[in-house]
This record gives structure tokens, C-alpha cells and sequence, in this order.
């Protein structure tokens, strides 16, 4: 019978995702305790700290491929993602929007000679134009366990590459706190280090749109306010249990 506090079985000898001898790119045995882990006990355990300083090129498509297949498996068996959008490429939050102003509305690539990711316009666009619409590509986690099945079934890099992407976020007013993680390039998307360089925010902290708060010009890196992708709030989450703020 299935039991949501086990992982499925998965070949750890044969999980290498690139092919060579990394062993930050194979799929290891979780460690003992796993089911209990808060977010920094899971980021300690991968040494994510540390490692921040390779993860600066966007995933390849094979990377991405494993990251949605680990989630099928572990979380969500009928969740149908849309087709992979190339790393270095944008994407459309509207169609018809997207259409009819000839292009999508931001790529990802390494930004700041190499010191990190980033998503940079495509285009120019205008103030109050809808950037990026997660409601068509955040995921949200049932629970706390469903997220650590979900990050030990994936091999170091990935695995820190989804904490760095992982938020936690009411989706309703005084609702319950949820665990977050957008699975493409929106994920890569920067805070600010200054109220001036913000140009994109969401209306409401319950709101998954993104709006350009000023006119943003193509090249121009996308860029939103901490208070927006904080790591802090996992305390109101099973996620805070064990190594928590």
C-alpha cells in the first residue's frame, strides 16, 4: 500500500543525470531522519551553502526534464506540465498578448559576469504590463513531506537548485502558509538590492501576477522585492520543525 511518508524506490546506482562521474549529479540514499528535515537541515544536508557559487548557469533541458519527472513521481502523478521552455528563452504568461506585441516577455541566462542567474526583458514593456503569471506555472506543495520526498529523490545540484527556488506563500487572506516552487525559468527570477531597482511586483502578498511597476527596457534584468520570494516565512510551515529561522 502506498505510504506518503516513503519515498518510491529509484536505482541510486544508475540515477547519474549527466552521464560522467560528478557524484553532485547522483541521486544518493536519503539520510537517516529525512522525514523530518526543516528547509536549512535540507540545505545543510546538501552542502547548499557551499555549492551556490557552480549554480549559476541556467539547468540544461535534461536537467529540467529530471526536475518535472521527480515531481510527477513524488508529488503529483497527474500534474501535466507544460511543454519545457528552452532555458535561454522566454515565455508566454498570455498568448495573445504575447502575439500581438511579437514576443515573450523575458529569457533567462547567467547575468553579472557569471555571479548569478537571472531572467533579462525580451522586449520593452510598459508600466503595468502582467510580466509573469504563476498561477500557470507555480506548483503548491499538498504538504511539507510531499517537498522532502521531492528534493531527496533529485541529486545535489538540482536539489539546491529547488531550495533556492522554493517560497513559502498565503494564497488567500489569513490562509494557511504553502510551500512553493515555481519549476522554469520564472524561477530564476532576482530581488532587488534597492526599492529602485524593483520593477516588478505582485498587486497583493497573496497574488501569484507580477506586474511591471515601471516601464522596463529590453535587456533590462527583471528584478522584485524580497518580501516576495523570502525564505523566512517557512517557521509557519512543517518545513520550520528543524533548522529553522
Amino acid at each position: 500500500s502506498y505510504n506518503p511518508d516513503k519515498m518510491h524506490e529509484y536505482d541510486f546506482e544508475d540515477a547519474n543525470t549527466q552521464g560522467g562521474d560528478d557524484d553532485d549529479n547522483v541521486v544518493k540514499e536519503p539520510p537517516h531522519g529525512w522525514q523530518t528535515f526543516g528547509f536549512l537541515q535540507i540545505r545543510a544536508h546538501f552542502l547548499c551553502d557551499a555549492f551556490d557559487y557552480v549554480l549559476f548557469k541556467p539547468p540544461s533541458m535534461k536537467e529540467w526534464q529530471m526536475i518535472l519527472d521527480a515531481y510527477n513521481k513524488e508529488v503529483d502523478s497527474s500534474y501535466k506540465f507544460d511543454d519545457i521552455v528552452p532555458p535561454t528563452q522566454g515565455y508566454f504568461s498570455f498568448e495573445e498578448i504575447s502575439v500581438s506585441l511579437g514576443a515573450p516577455p523575458f529569457y533567462a541566462k547567467s547575468s553579472n559576469m557569471g555571479i548569478r542567474r537571472g531572467l533579462f526583458a525580451s522586449r520593452d514593456m510598459r508600466k503595468g504590463e502582467v510580466v509573469h503569471d504563476g498561477t500557470d506555472s507555480d506548483v503548491v506543495f499538498p504538504d511539507a513531506m510531499a517537498y522532502r520526498r521531492f528534493v531527496f529523490a533529485l541529486p545535489r545540484k538540482a536539489a539546491c537548485d529547488i531550495t533556492e527556488w522554493t517560497w513559502a506563500q498565503r494564497l488567500e487572506q489569513n490562509g494557511p502558509m504553502k510551500i512553493m516552487l515555481a519549476i522554469n525559468i520564472s524561477a530564476m527570477l532576482n530581488t532587488g538590492l534597492t526599492p529602485e531597482e524593483v520593477n516588478v511586483l505582485p498587486e497583493t502578498s497573496t497574488s501569484q501576477l507580477y506586474y511591471a511597476t515601471r516601464d522596463i527596457k529590453r535587456g533590462e534584468e527583471i528584478l522584485t522585492d524580497l518580501t516576495f520570494r523570502d525564505w523566512t516565512n517557512f517557521a509557519a510551515t512543517d518545513l520550520g520543525l528543524q533548522g529553522r529561522w
